[in-house]
């Protein structure tokens, strides 16, 4: 009797467990964080691998986003597939940052284009300039 209900909780609890494991990958699997020794030319690299994490994605989530690391961060990415924004800067509290229209195809079309030591400055001038044409829709962070 006492067995049983030995087991029943330690099952129960390995259960717990696989299911926090599962629910921890669901909730982090829109989220990728870019280590770089150093900040200058990190925003091609980051570019393309929110282009990957885009691509791999196996659930459509409400944003993606990159974050680029070293001493403290670097830039961020954020992409709305739904409206389809691009969002690119420091920091989100920082006035240094952009967004623009673009859709997936357009995302892994210039990420393919892009070189991988593209810095800060050069992707946010691009990014600006394209965001007179192709602002980023109104919707809610």
């Amino acid at each position: 009797m006492i067995w049983n209900v030995f087991k029943g909780l330690a099952l129960g609890f390995l259960l717990f467990i696989f299911g926090s494991i599962l629910w921890h990958l669901f909730e982090t699997s829109h989220m990728k964080t870019v280590w770089v020794n150093s900040c200058d030319g990190a925003a091609g690299q980051s570019l393309k691998a929110l282009s990957k994490l885009v691509k791999n994605s196996w659930f459509e989530r409400k944003h993606n986003d990159v974050q680029v690391i070293s001493d403290g961060q670097c830039m961020f990415y954020k992409f709305y597939q739904k409206p389809g924004a691009l969002y690119f800067g420091q920091d989100m509290a920082s006035g240094h940052r952009v967004g623009v229209a673009m859709t997936t195809t357009e995302l892994h079309q210039f990420a393919d284009t892009v070189s991988s030591h593209t810095s800060f400055q050069k992707m946010l001038d691009y990014l600006a300039a394209r965001a007179k044409t192709h602002p980023a829709p109104a919707h809610k962070f």
